[in-house]
């Protein structure tokens, strides 16, 4: 059962008994991800998302991941759904491993992305300290849970498919004068296990809701590993967005709140914060909204100076200033 239309996802909502065979579901599909098919369903009053693993993910370059990872994505939430407020958690009504389905309750309507709102010049403090608050329950709390979780978790294989083969190892291929630097990055992010790690925390996956707030979506890369991973991978996007919008001064205040409300502690940020700044120039997945090659530039000079360690004197917020 592949989910490619609305009527193939009728079809399998009537035939797994989501809703009865005379209903009349309205169904539209959500783009945005590169790794999955997702579609909404709305019946009555009643709003789902369900969502299908595509092996090859939908980018120019070959990249694949076994599609069973989207089983880990709904046993992370289910977990997740044990220490955080469910009002930021998708709650998962169906799971199926034979076609690597599953379906979850939907926000409300009209809710946008935060990566949409920020793209728009709408620069909300309260999205920045709901982002943080979120991820900072995510890896203390997560610190808590019981040896059987961590082992359950502690297997990183979709997170060296998804994340450090097409970032990390992508740009040694590239750049093989930092292959040092990043394989020590490398090392960081797949020896210290320290929390569980939500693996994709972009501003794509955030949903922010009419009072703020977001409700984070999209587990498929969680695992036990190092919390400075989803640290460097949300600071990467809210400044490649400064660099685009030409919005420096409001983005640096965002970031400040998100630092200020982090709860966590992590070392060595900015060499990481480097690394995911050129994968997204360089890596398997680039940014599609910086287009001008002088930007590009100025982007990866930035990106190969922390990655070899330079501005490590600084904190992160004023190395994050120098910048622009």
């Amino acid at each position: 059962m592949i989910l490619d239309s609305k009527e193939a996802v009728i079809a399998y909502i009537k035939q797994e008994g989501l809703i009865k065979k005379e209903d009349d579901a309205q169904v539209e599909y959500l783009s945005g991800g590169v790794s999955c098919r997702v579609w909404k369903i709305i019946l009555n009053n009643d709003r789902w998302v369900i969502k299908q693993a595509l092996e090859k993910l939908d980018v120019e370059a070959d990249w694949f991941s076994d599609v069973e990872r989207i089983h880990r994505e709904h046993k992370a939430m289910k977990q997740l759904e044990l220490v955080i407020p469910d009002c930021h958690i998708p709650k998962i009504l169906h799971v199926d491993y034979v076609h690597h389905i599953y379906l979850m309750t939907c926000a409300e309507e009209g809710v946008q992305t935060w990566k949409d709102l920020l793209m728009r010049g709408t620069f909300n403090s309260i999205s920045a300290k709901s982002a943080a608050d979120v991820l900072s329950q995510i890896h203390l709390l997560s610190t808590k849970m019981g040896e059987q979780v961590k082992t359950e978790f502690s297997d990183q294989k979709y997170f060296i498919e998804l994340r450090i083969d097409p970032f990390h190892r992508y740009l040694i291929k590239k750049y093989p004068e930092l292959s040092s630097e990043i394989n020590a990055l490398i090392s960081e992010l797949t020896e210290q296990k320290i929390c569980l790690v939500h693996g994709d925390f972009s501003p794509k996956n955030m949903l922010v809701e009419r009072n703020g707030s977001i409700v984070l979506i999209d587990y498929e890369v969680a695992h036990w590993g190092n919390p400075i991973f989803d640290l460097a991978f949300c600071l990467g996007h809210l400044m490649l967005k400064a660099w685009h919008l030409k919005r420096s001064g409001e983005l640096i205040k965002l970031i400040s709140v998100f630092l200020d409300h982090y709860q966590g502690q992590v070392d060595n940020l900015l060499p990481h914060l480097g690394l995911m700044l050129l994968a997204r120039m360089d890596g398997k997945s680039p940014v599609n909204y910086i287009q001008d090659e002088d930007l590009k530039q100025v982007i990866r000079s930035v990106a190969i100076k922390w990655i070899k360690g330079e501005d490590s004197g600084l904190n992160i917020l004023d190395a994050v200033k120098k910048q622009y």
